[in-house]
């Protein structure tokens, strides 16, 4: 009987081990490695958005410049009264009409920056998430390594312990099989059951 349950516990605990997820122990250097990547990519993102900004920032730039001003003036001459020397007014002209287009830039760019601000945040709110969901299954990999690391120790305990090289696959086959004709038997009785229960 001593042997018996002996053995029944050996079998209860090879199986249980056996079952558990086999997760190579690679998998978690793979995997910080995966998360130090990522790492890099959110790093590359936010100097992608800070160039495309400042791209747009150079586009302002060149509009207000370019486009703008000249405009501006064109339009501000128009309103000059005729007798007066623009070459001798020049530079109240430029006094008077460059915060207009400094204000008008600033705008232009203030709005840029609040784009930029937004998506860099976003950025950062979705790399949070991320981060924290890797480090979850980080966890739960190396978990699972060290649970897989203990199952092969504890497989060798045993053998060392029984003297025996258990087929840990044969037996959970088996036991398969077993629960299966467990399983249609039970099915069957059950249809005998309910054929009985109809007849009465």
């Amino acid at each position: 009987m001593k042997f018996l349950i002996r053995s029944s516990s050996v079998l209860l605990v090879t199986l249980s081990l056996y079952a558990c997820a086999s997760i190579p122990a690679s998998t978690a250097t793979l995997s910080q490695e995966v998360i130090a990547e990522a790492n890099s990519m959110h790093q590359l993102n936010i100097a992608l958005v800070n160039k495309l900004f400042d791209e747009r920032k150079d586009k302002v730039n060149d509009f207000i410049n370019n486009q703008y001003i000249p405009r501006f003036v064109k339009n501000f001459q128009s309103k000059i009264p005729a007798g007066i020397d623009v070459n001798a007014e020049l530079p109240n002209i430029l006094k008077s009409i460059m915060p207009v287009i400094n204000r008008k830039r600033d705008s232009l760019q203030g709005l840029l920056d609040v784009q930029r601000n937004e998506m860099i945040t976003t950025l950062n709110n979705s790399y949070a998430n991320y981060q924290q969901a890797s480090s979850t299954l980080q966890n739960l990999i190396s978990s699972a390594v060290k649970l897989k690391q203990s199952e092969a120790n504890t497989l060798a305990e045993i053998q060392n312990l029984t003297h025996t090289n258990l087929n840990v696959g044969k037996i959970q086959s088996h036991l398969d099989s077993l629960l299966i004709k467990t399983g249609n038997g039970f099915n069957k009785l059950l249809n005998v059951e309910s054929t009985i229960r109809g007849n009465n």
